[in-house]
């Protein structure tokens, strides 16, 4: 049975750009300041979370972004950047040499076809 597998990689500031946008669509707040830091923790589950340059100690400063979030995030960033994606049923985050991706995974049913090569 063949099997495909593609993997879209995303540099921090895509992650953040997509992150921030999904959120200003989906109503999600957080700080209007500049994002100072990004962590990615993938263990147990893949969370992200983007800390803030707030001016006052009373705001809050982390957004944190749970792997399902991101998942969607990250599609609704490659489709507004017109960024092809395969139409797999699994999707999931990864990461792949210290970056993030989206990993698309698909077993292809082989049905019964007929060769009509010739010998």
């Amino acid at each position: 049975m063949p099997i495909e597998r593609r993997r879209i990689l995303f540099s921090d500031d895509e992650i953040v750009a997509a992150a921030l946008a999904y959120c200003r669509t989906a109503g999600i707040a957080f700080p209007e300041a500049d994002v100072e830091d990004m962590n990615i923790r993938l263990s147990p589950d893949c969370i992200v979370t983007l800390t803030f340059a707030v001016s006052s100690p009373d705001q809050p400063d982390e957004l944190c972004i749970d792997c399902d979030t991101l998942l969607n995030a990250l599609i609704s960033y490659c489709r507004l950047h017109s960024i092809p994606l395969p139409k797999a049923p699994e999707k999931r985050i990864e990461p792949k040499n210290g970056v993030l991706s989206m990993v698309f995974h698909t077993d292809r049913l082989r049905g019964s076809i007929v060769s009509t090569a010739v010998a």
